[in-house]
């Protein structure tokens, strides 16, 4: 089990973190990096890189995100919310608990549909957040290094850079507003997509009915206006036929779609 840990850090941000990926898949020096460390940390969390006899070297996620971003580099910075938001898995429900903030957080707004991210509104999703931990985790906060969780507003900002980065944005007036997107690129709405599946016990191969608790699932990581996904998913599923299709069912039950295989990272490199 890693360390309980509730607090995103803020100095750990998108461009740190993307900078110390490429120094490493690349090897070339970057000790010139602030808060170098906390960089490193949140790459192994994310299983990026690894610490392999005294040296930094990039997982195969590292690489194959590394190339996609060489490419699209807007679909890495999707990427990166992703996994963040997908790290924590309730059967371990004691692992990886900075994704699970992250994750709690990213539903609240997500669930709010707009919400003032002023100081005022920060200081709101900050108590909201830890009445939340409080109340999942119970007495297991206990197992934090302080023992208590207590997080303050830069956490909250810690998670806003990486929502900051998303485009379509999903902030306006300088970072004081959210509210969903309109849009999202086609590779997030595969993961957001894929995200749903899994939690959700999707079978391959058979018609998956797009319910509106489905369809708010797969939105929910994309910070997708559910209204959207119809239009969103007519372009996503001609580029990705080989891992889902439409279903072979239509009428008045609704949309279904069909899983040929689960989407990992590295089905968007095709």
């Amino acid at each position: 089990m890693s360390e309980l840990n509730f607090h995103v850090r803020h100095e750990v941000t998108p461009e740190r973190v993307w900078d110390v990926l490429t120094a490493i898949v690349e090897e070339y020096s970057f000790d010139h990096i602030v808060q170098l460390d906390r960089q490193i940390g949140r790459l192994r969390q994310l299983g990026l890189v690894q610490k392999v006899r005294d040296k930094m070297l990039p997982t195969a996620l590292g690489h194959e995100l590394y190339r996609i971003g060489t490419r699209k580099h807007e679909v890495a910075m999707d990427i990166l919310h992703y996994l963040h938001y997908s790290l924590w898995d309730e059967q371990q429900r004691l692992d990886n608990t900075l994704s699970w903030s992250y994750r709690t957080h990213c539903d609240t707004l997500f669930a709010a549909q707009e919400f003032a991210t002023d100081k005022s509104g920060l200081e709101h999703l900050t108590a909201e957040l830890n009445n939340k931990i409080t109340e999942y985790f119970g007495s297991d906060v206990s197992k934090t290094k302080k023992g208590s969780v207590a997080l303050s507003v830069n956490s909250i900002k810690g998670i806003h850079h990486w929502l900051a980065i998303l485009n379509p944005p999903v902030f306006e007036n300088d970072g004081e507003k959210f509210s969903h997107r309109s849009s999202c690129s086609p590779e997030m709405l595969l993961l957001g997509l894929g995200f749903m599946a899994r939690t959700t016990g999707a079978e391959l191969g058979v018609d998956l009915l797009l319910t509106s608790e489905n369809r708010e699932n797969a939105c929910r990581p994309c910070l997708l206006n559910p209204d959207m996904l119809d239009r969103e998913l007519d372009w996503m599923l001609s580029l990705y036929p080989s891992i889902i299709q439409p279903g072979t069912r239509t009428g008045g039950y609704g949309r279904f779609v069909r899983f040929m295989k689960l989407p990992a990272v590295g089905d968007l490199l095709q």
